[in-house]
């Protein structure tokens, strides 16, 4: 063996528990870090109670940014027993009930009645601080929801979208769209992203795309578009083994996918978590288990932390 060979070898024995100190590390960090759960359907199934209980069980934070699809439409038992650790919003209830009785066309239909109310109401409640922002809206599912009756696809910058934009962009809060990775769909929020800069938009279930150059150069180049995290995990696939599956899932509690962490390290104040509470059968729980384990603990401490919750805390003004 050379010289230059047996330093290469000594170093590497060095170097061996030092790399394995630091896994150990980032895996106990991973299970004690406070989460911002920025995609938490309340539903009518958990109450304000049960909501208390299972985040302080769980160590999340912060907990919300998304609406109750399927009732209950009133929040305020949640912000009142909460407080500043739900993060309420508006948009997902109406647009569902817009959705219900008008179809995907009614989405667009700015003259809509409900529209005007829920302009009105989303100012008062900007100013009154009892919303941070609009979501989740669900303008392209067309191929990911399983209940075929639910999916659309609409024009994203379409004019009342437009004019959330633009209610939101006033008080700086965000938007948190439900997308998939179209390329009309794409286009369509760049131009949203460059008209209202002040808004932040989040990326719910990082447009279930598996398209890692779209992701990259998306958050390159439009420094106002976020990615959350939610539903790309194996528990939430009934089929996980299936090939769409496989596709979609980028970490369970034991493995992520490389090309996933290199994109988050790459942007690391461009990605947040969350739980994604749709229906009765996701296990909370195992979820978060599945962020901790299988995601952040494949991070860097400091990336960790951003991701966890800090990135929530500074893009959604959370105390």
């Amino acid at each position: 063996m050379t010289i230059k060979n047996c330093m290469g070898f000594i170093t590497l024995l060095i170097s061996f528990p030092i790399f394995s100190q630091s896994v150990e590390l980032s895996k106990k960090l991973a299970q004690e870090i406070p989460i911002a759960d920025v995609h938490r359907h309340v539903q009518n199934w958990v109450s304000p109670e049960l909501l208390k209980e299972q985040m302080e069980k769980n160590n999340v934070r912060w907990s919300g940014a998304v609406g109750a699809p399927f009732g209950p439409y009133d929040i305020s038992p949640y912000l009142k027993l909460l407080k500043n650790q739900y993060i309420p919003t508006t948009g997902q209830i109406e647009l569902g009930n817009i959705f219900s009785q008008h179809g995907p066309s009614g989405l667009t239909d700015i003259n809509i009645s409900s529209y005007k109310e829920l302009f009105n109401n989303a100012d008062r409640l900007f100013t009154s601080g009892q919303i941070k922002g609009f979501g989740e809206l669900i303008l392209n599912n067309k191929s990911t929801h399983p209940n075929i009756s639910f999916r659309r696809k609409v024009k994203i910058n379409s004019d009342p979208i437009d004019a959330m934009f633009a209610v939101a962009d006033k008080y700086k809060g965000f938007i948190q769209i439900h997308s998939e990775d179209d390329p009309d769909s794409v286009d369509e929020i760049k131009a949203l992203s460059k008209k209202y800069k002040n808004t932040s938009i989040i990326l719910s279930h990082c447009m279930f795309s598996s398209d890692i150059d779209l992701i990259k150069n998306l958050l390159a180049d439009f420094s106002n578009i976020y990615c959350e995290m939610s539903a790309r995990s194996r528990s939430h696939f009934a089929n996980p083994d299936s090939e769409r599956a496989k596709k979609l899932i980028v970490h369970g509690e034991d493995f992520i996918k490389d090309e996933w962490v290199k994109l988050i390290e790459e942007f690391p104040t461009r990605f947040m978590v969350g739980t994604d509470t749709y229906n009765a059968r996701v296990n909370f729980e195992k979820v978060i288990q599945e962020i901790r384990q299988g995601l952040l603990s494949s991070l860097k401490p400091s990336t960790m932390e951003l991701v966890a919750y800090k990135n929530a805390v500074n893009i959604m003004r959370l105390e």
